[in-house]
This record gives structure tokens, C-alpha cells and sequence, in this order.
């Protein structure tokens, strides 16, 4: 690789600058969002609202669906980066595909409607981009715990159990909603597993803490 593409080793400032981009790429995805009801409802004139809420009532449910799952992903990645004093070429290139998916997640959000609620090809899409999303912020928080020097002296351990179940949770609703069409974004609920998971991963490493 040209060493010129390499990001250099950054201290506070560097960091602050990378989050402060991601943070304008999160901003900008979730305004996208709503161009396209948007659009639609530039087009109801003098016709029934009510109407046009019905009709459009799945993809006010993808928007408000795709918002919140936005503002979560943005949330975990805020509190990833609290005690990062530093970054790597690694860190920050594993900001790219992250943001990548950010980005990329409005398209498969329009594709959310009546006719293509049952579809798996639309779905998959869907689910496939937050699992993208989820394993790419895995990444990120493998290279902080890998990376100590770029993390205060008294920083304590990264946890990385939250995000490796999510990843894994996002994988199993992707195969889901792929598998059985007539489930789709049902799949996701798949996610509210993850506090379980974590606890039970919690009362198996308690003995062995103890030891």
C-alpha cells in the first residue's frame, strides 16, 4: 500500500476529528431517510391524509425503524470511542466500512414496502447492512483492546462481549429473514436476546473470575 494512503498513528485531535466525521455521516444518513415520504407527501395536494398514512404506513415503520437503529449503532459507537486517547491506520480505516453501511442503510430502507414486505432479496438487504454495520464496529472495538497504548493507563477492559453477541444476533436475523420470507423484519426481535445472552455469559465467567 502507498504509504501516503496510510493514516499516521493520531493522538486526541486526530481521534476527535475522526468522530466528528462519523458523527456528520450519521447526521447526514438519518436525515436521508425521510426525503423519500418526503417526496410522497409533496405529491397528496388535496388528497386524504389519512389516506396517505395508510398507505403508507410500512414505510413510516422502515423510517422510524431505520432512525432508531441509526441512532443506536451511533450510540454504540460513541461509547467506543469514550476512553480512546489515540488511534491506528487500523482503527481508522475500520471507520470506513462502518460508515460505509451508515450511509448505504437509506437505500435498503426505501426498498421497505407493501409489495417487497415478503421479500428476502429486500429484507436481507435490510438486515444484511446492520449486521455489516454491527461486525465492522466489532472490529473497531477488537483493535482498541489489541491497541493499549492508544487508551488511558487506568481505562479498564474493553468489553466486547455486547457487540459480539449483537453481530451474532444480527447474523442469525439475516439468515431468518432470508429463509423465511413471510417472517422478515420480524427476525430482528432476535436482537432483545442480547441482555439474556449477556447475562448468561456473565454467570459463566463468574466462577472462573473467582478461581
Amino acid at each position: 500500500m502507498d504509504k501516503k494512503l496510510r493514516p499516521p498513528l493520531t493522538g486526541r485531535t486526530g481521534i476527535s476529528r475522526l468522530i466528528s466525521y462519523v458523527d456528520a455521516v450519521t447526521a447526514i444518513a438519518m436525515t436521508l431517510l425521510i426525503l423519500p415520504l418526503v417526496d410522497d407527501a409533496s405529491r397528496i395536494g388535496s388528497a386524504d391524509l389519512a389516506g396517505f398514512i395508510r398507505d403508507d404506513t410500512y414505510e413510516l415503520f422502515a423510517f422510524a425503524l431505520s432512525f432508531v437503529v441509526i441512532f443506536r449503532l451511533w450510540l454504540a459507537h460513541h461509547h467506543t470511542y469514550e476512553q480512546v486517547t489515540g488511534g491506528t491506520p487500523a482503527l481508522i480505516w475500520a471507520n470506513m466500512p462502518w460508515m460505509l453501511g451508515v450511509v448505504f442503510l437509506p437505500f435498503p430502507t426505501e426498498l421497505l414496502d407493501d409489495a417487497n414486505r415478503e421479500s428476502p432479496l429486500a429484507n436481507g438487504l435490510y438486515v444484511g447492512t446492520l449486521a455489516w454495520i454491527s461486525a465492522f464496529g466489532l472490529i473497531q472495538q477488537l483493535i482498541i483492546h489489541r491497541t493499549p497504548e492508544i487508551r488511558p493507563p487506568d481505562a479498564g477492559p474493553v468489553a466486547l462481549a455486547p457487540a459480539g453477541i449483537l453481530t451474532l444476533l444480527m447474523l442469525l436475523a439475516l439468515a431468518v429473514s432470508v429463509l423465511f420470507p413471510r417472517i422478515g423484519l420480524w427476525g430482528l426481535l432476535l436482537l432483545f436476546l442480547q441482555g439474556p445472552a449477556l447475562r448468561l455469559v456473565s454467570r459463566i465467567r463468574s466462577p472462573r473470575t473467582r478461581q
